[in-house]
C-alpha cells in the first residue's frame, strides 16, 4: 500500500500520511504525475489509506481485505473514477458523479472521486467540477490527476492541494518525442512533425510577432490539419513555454533540450510575460473544445502573444 512508495516519494509520502493521521487531509487534490511510472498505483494506495477505517498504510497490516479488493476491482461504492470520453471529459460525466455522490455512503464515512487526465475537462465540465469544489461537502475527497498542470483552469488549481510527484531518473534519459508521447497519451503517427512545426512556429513568432500572420500557411497550416493536430500542437507550445520558464528560473528543463532559441526567448521575456502567454494558449485550448474556427484561433494566438511582447 502507501508504505511501498516511501523511498520513491519520501516527501509526498510524509505529507499524505501526516494529513490523514492528523485528520487534516484536503477536500481536493491535484496529483501532478510528472511521468512517475507508479503514479496510478500510488494514488490508489492513498485512496485505500483514506477509506481504511483503521488507516492502515502497510500491506503487512492490511491490503488484502474486502475493501481493498473492491478498490482494486473498481467496484467500491465509495470510489468513482472518471476517464475521458473520447477527447474530453464531458459535463454529463460530472453530473452523474454529483448525482451518485448526493447519496449517503454505504460502506464508509468518506467518498472519493478520481478524475484522470483532468486537463481534458471540457469547458462545461470544468465549470461543473469548479462548482463542486467551491462548495465541498463533508467527507467527499476529490483527486484530479494530470501530467499537465498548466492546462487546468487556475480557478480549479487554486482550490486544490498540489501533490507533485518526483519522476524517475529514467525519464531524464528519454527523448523529447518519447516524453511528449508519455504525456499526451496519443497514438498520432505525425507527432514528430507536429513537434518540429510547433517549435519553429514559436521561434518565428517570438522574433517576428504579428508579422507571423503572413506566414501561417508555411509555418503551420501545411502540417497541422485537423482538430486533434491543433490540440496536440497547442499542448506542445505549452510544454515549450514551460521549459523556457524552467530555464529562466534556473531549473532543469523537463521536455526539451536547451537551445539558443530557448535562451533568447527567456532573455527577451519577463516571467510574467511568459505566464501570460501560457494563459493565452490555455484559453485557446478551451475554444478548441467547443469547435471554434481553427484559423481564427491561430490568428488570435499570434495577435495576443504579439500584444504581450509589445506591452
Amino acid at each position: 500500500m502507501l508504505d511501498e512508495y516511501v523511498e520513491d516519494q519520501k516527501i509526498i509520502y510524509n505529507i499524505l500520511i501526516n494529513a490523514v493521521k492528523k485528520n487534516k487531509y484536503s477536500h481536493a487534490y491535484i496529483f501532478e504525475k510528472n511521468n512517475y511510472e507508479n503514479a496510478d498505483k500510488l494514488i490508489l494506495a492513498f485512496v485505500k489509506y483514506l477509506l481504511c477505517p483503521k488507516n492502515y498504510s502497510n500491506n503487512e497490516l492490511c491490503g488484502k481485505c474486502t475493501q481493498c479488493d473492491k478498490i482494486d476491482r473498481n467496484i467500491c461504492l465509495d470510489l468513482e473514477i472518471i476517464n475521458p470520453d473520447g477527447l474530453w471529459i464531458k459535463k454529463e460525466q460530472l453530473e452523474k458523479l454529483q448525482l451518485d455522490f448526493s447519496k449517503k455512503s454505504l460502506e464508509n464515512n468518506k467518498k472519493i472521486y478520481i478524475i484522470n487526465e483532468a486537463e481534458k475537462l471540457n469547458v462545461q465540465a470544468a465549470n461543473s467540477i469548479l462548482k463542486f469544489l467551491e462548495e465541498p461537502e463533508e467527507n467527499i475527497v476529490a483527486i484530479l490527476v494530470t501530467n499537465n498542470l498548466y492546462q487546468i483552469l487556475d480557478t480549479i488549481v487554486s482550490r486544490c492541494q498540489i501533490i507533485s510527484l518526483n519522476r524517475k531518473n529514467s525519464y531524464d534519459n528519454m527523448s523529447t518525442l518519447d516524453k511528449i508521447l508519455s504525456i499526451i497519451n496519443s497514438n498520432t503517427e505525425n507527432l514528430e512533425l507536429l513537434i518540429e512545426t510547433s517549435i519553429k512556429f514559436v521561434n518565428y513568432l517570438e522574433k517576428n510577432r504579428t508579422d507571423t500572420i503572413l506566414m501561417t500557411n508555411k509555418l503551420w497550416h501545411n502540417n497541422i490539419k485537423d482538430r486533434n493536430d491543433y490540440l496536440i500542437s497547442y499542448n506542445i507550445l505549452l510544454f515549450y513555454y514551460k521549459d523556457i520558464i524552467n530555464y529562466k528560473l534556473n531549473r532543469n528543463l523537463e521536455i526539451f533540450e536547451l537551445t539558443n532559441e530557448i535562451k533568447n526567448i527567456s532573455d527577451n521575456n519577463t516571467f510574467n510575460q511568459l505566464i501570460k502567454k501560457i494563459n493565452i494558449i490555455n484559453e485557446l485550448i478551451d475554444h478548441i473544445k467547443v469547435n471554434a474556427n481553427q484559423n481564427l484561433l491561430l490568428d488570435k494566438l499570434i495577435i495576443e502573444i504579439g500584444d504581450v511582447m509589445n506591452g
